[in-house]
């Protein structure tokens, strides 16, 4: 008997779960390795310097967990801050692009912030939320799914925005009718048993509320179009399936909260998302200069040489460490003087940045809940903006703050870059007021971020193609000479900061037993 056959009747008699033990026992599918922390590394009996370049949220993480283990490092950020694309906007806060600064002036409330790089945590991510309960970062929930927040399609529907929920259900309906229309053809006489039909139809039936003879006319999951409360409800006409295959919902915005990194319940950190790096801040024992740009890194046999502009009086400084952890975009590194190899350079030059944007507007009253009873969630649509994000805090406060774009597309993250930052907001606010009609009269201020801009970023996540990362990622995961690559940009996970701490994790083992062995 081959291992075929022999696996083929292990899944008939014990199920995949029977087949896949086989087939990790036979060495066929790697075991999955399920997360257990932080690297857990011994001092060393010799101590070792670590150089840290750049302070986003693996280079704070690699100084935490380094310095703990009694390691020397030094980390140089190029900016005032530290939390690399971790960054929010309250009042007062600069907004720097290499062409313009805006000054955050929402009022100076607890809730009117502006998160404008990462802003929501998956349950799933455990690294980053281990960090939360390790540094004491108090977390409440995102609401990343709402129902009644709002799918806005120019092709569909006349162009008038419908609630989520409806066109979710809807949808359904008439693909379980549709399914239940297959059902009764002779094709499927020899697939299934009478029996096996009669529970996919019932199955079917409730999975698209249909009616008894399989149709589908409507449904109670939706809010009904009158009454419900002290009077029979009256369900809802459902939306032309028609007008439902025009729109691009179905391609992803339909399922969005079904993906492992969006489904609920997501979380966020109270009083905004920069509170992690400045908890990392807090609790690091290491040095930190700040304003402290690096213009060379050289490999040395037993040591690294890395220049970098003394925040003092502008002068080139020079720092000599056993081990450097880079945690500078890819993009950027290729402007740093170094002695990487010609395959090294290629591959860094290989993987571009994203060119992501975000617009914060603050409304002077929370017309969203009051008019249109949407608390919390994520509005799409097809215009440029993208998505509307309505704040998932103070319910029934008097003002807000929304996420009033989100690009996603290269394309128009740089049609907002080329805008001036005013241009930028009216502009949404043109498009926002095919949603929300009278947008623009309830917006009060706002400040936007084109990530491509930002000085010391010039960027976002790494755009990773497969060829690139078959061709690529291996090179760039291990250390070139003394220097380790960190940054979700050397993951699988770009975009992230799960993807960022993980990368972090890495690179500490690596460093570590490459220590141990050299003492």
């Amino acid at each position: 008997m081959n291992r075929r056959t022999l696996l083929a009747r292990l899944g008939v008699l014990g199920g995949a779960a029977a087949m896949y033990d086989a087939m990790s026992a036979l060495g066929l599918i790697a075991p999955v390795q399920a997360y257990s922390g932080p690297p857990r590394i011994s001092s060393l009996q010799q101590r070792k310097s670590v150089a840290i370049l750049g302070g986003g949220i693996a280079g704070l993480c690699c100084a935490y967990e380094l310095t703990k283990a009694g390691y020397d490092c030094t980390l140089l950020e190029a900016r005032e801050r530290v939390g690399g694309r971790n960054f929010t906007a309250r009042r007062g806060q600069k907004l720097l692009e290499y062409d313009s600064t805006q000054v955050c002036d929402f009022d100076e409330e607890p809730d009117l912030y502006f998160n404008c790089g990462p802003a929501r945590i998956p349950g799933h991510h455990l690294a980053l939320l281990g960090y939360c309960k390790e540094l004491g970062i108090p977390l409440e929930v995102f609401v990343n799914d709402n129902r009644m927040a709002l799918l806005h399609s120019r092709a569909a529907f006349d162009g008038k925005p419908q609630r989520q929920g409806r066109v979710l259900n809807d949808s359904r309906g008439y693909i379980a009718e549709m399914l239940s229309k297959a059902l009764d053809q002779s094709a499927l006489e020899q697939a299934v048993t009478d029996q096996d039909r009669e529970l996919l139809q019932a199955f079917v039936g409730r999975f698209g509320d249909l009616s008894k003879d399989g149709r589908y006319l409507g449904t109670a999951r939706n809010p009904y179009a009158h009454g419900g409360f002290l009077e029979e409800g009256s369900i809802q006409a459902p939306l032309a399936l028609d007008d439902i295959l025009k729109s691009d919902f179905w391609q992803f915005k339909m399922h969005f909260a079904e993906m492992a990194d969006q489904a609920t319940t997501m979380m966020q950190p109270t009083g905004g998302m920069d509170q992690i790096p400045r908890a990392f801040e807090r609790r690091i024992k290491t040095k930190i200069l700040y304003n402290a740009p690096v213009r060379s890194i050289m490999n040395r046999t037993d040591h690294v040489q890395v220049v970098y502009t003394d925040p003092k009086d502008g002068s080139d400084r020079a720092l000599q460490a056993d081990y450097v952890i880079n945690n500078v975009p890819f993009h950027l590194l290729l402007g740093i003087d170094n002695n990487f190899s010609t395959e090294y350079r290629a591959a860094l030059a290989a993987v571009p940045a994203g060119k992501l944007f975000k617009i914060g507007l603050q409304a002077r009253r929370r017309f969203w809940e009051t008019d249109d009873h949407i608390y919390g969630g994520i509005t799409w649509t097809d215009s440029p903006i993208t998505q509307i994000w309505y704040p998932s805090t103070n319910f029934h406060g008097k003002k807000g703050v929304l996420l009033g774009a989100y690009t996603f597309s290269d394309e128009d993250g740089a049609r907002f870059g080329r805008m001036a930052p005013q241009e930028r907001i009216r502009t949404a606010l043109s498009q926002a007021e095919k949603i929300h009609p009278g947008i623009s009269g309830e917006i009060e201020t706002g400040v936007s971020v084109a990530w491509h801009k930002v000085p010391h970023m010039f960027g976002c996540a790494a755009n990773w193609t497969p060829s690139s990362r078959e061709q690529y990622f291996d090179l760039l995961a291990a250390p070139q000479g003394r220097v380790y690559l960190v940054g979700d940009q050397i993951t699988h996970h770009t975009g992230w900061q799960e993807g960022a701490i993980r990368s972090a994790h890495r690179a500490i083992e690596q460093l570590h037993a490459r220590a141990a062995a050299e003492v």
